[in-house]
């Protein structure tokens, strides 16, 4: 993985900056600090201004792992497009999809909250019920592996069977054949006509959007993780203000720094 703040990370920004290309990026852990208080999660204020700046520029996305109701009011208009609920939720998604998702999941919920009631209290499990998606947190717990092992083994017994994604001290569980943000980030790409996609994602449930294969422009990884198919990374979240703020100069064409001088002077 290449560090994407160092000389050829900057350089492969300023040729994504010539392409038309969908800006997208993840919210908890992304533009937003991850926090053991989910309901409080916010944007800082500068990295909302930089971000607001850019989508005045160029397309931008927020694909999340919240419902779009959740999401909503916590990016208060500042770029145009969101999808929630790990791909499944977006203004691209057919009504009849999500009112299936949601039939599902509400089924899922009641056999959790009957038949498995008591593994999950055992286990220390709280349900989140996002509509259309389910996702099972176990922060806080003595054993996270073990839990987590027996959580994957309880969900394979919901009917029918969910697709699994791994997040950080949780599962989430989807209907069947949603194929996570991946597939969600590129119908959005190619519906607003863009030839390539920039993603920042932090966990394995963007791993679905680093290893698509076709349309990625770039794709960037908040911590250096040796399996990530993602080519780029930042060592940690802070670092997100800095990619936007050099993004929205280099479409300007104004030097940001002296680094971005320099590439002016060699291009």
């Amino acid at each position: 993985m290449t560090y994407v703040l160092s000389d050829e990370g900057r350089r492969a920004l300023r040729t994504l900056a010539e392409k038309p290309v969908l800006y997208a990026f993840d919210f908890d852990g992304t533009l937003a600090p991850i926090s053991p208080d989910r309901d409080t999660v916010q944007i800082s204020p500068s990295i909302n201004e930089w971000i607001k700046e850019l989508a005045k520029r160029v397309p931008c996305a927020i694909v999340s792992g919240r419902a779009l109701a959740d999401l909503a009011p916590r990016v208060s208009g500042t770029v145009p497009y969101m999808i929630g609920n790990h791909g499944v939720e977006s203004s691209l998604t057919p009504a009849p999809t999500l009112l299936w998702a949601d039939g599902i999941c509400q089924g899922w919920k009641r056999d959790l909250s009957i038949r498995f009631a008591q593994a999950l209290k055992e286990l220390g499990v709280e349900i989140e019920d996002k509509r259309y998606s389910l996702t099972l947190h176990y922060r806080g717990v003595p054993e996270p592996a073990r839990v987590r092992m027996a959580l994957l083994l309880l969900l394979q017994q919901l009917s029918p069977t969910p697709r699994l994604i791994l997040g950080k001290l949780s599962v989430n569980a989807l209907p069947p054949g949603q194929g996570g943000k991946g597939p969600a980030v590129l119908a959005l790409m190619v519906h607003l006509r863009q030839v390539g996609l920039f993603f920042v994602g932090d966990d394995e449930t963007d791993e679905s959007v680093f290893g698509l294969a076709e349309g990625l422009a770039m794709g960037i990884r908040i911590g250096k993780h040796a399996d990530s198919r993602a080519k780029f990374y930042l060592k940690h979240q802070g670092e997100i203000e800095e990619v936007i703020r050099f993004l929205v100069h280099r479409i300007d064409r104004t030097p940001e720094s002296a680094d971005e001088k320099a590439g002016h002077k060699s291009e």
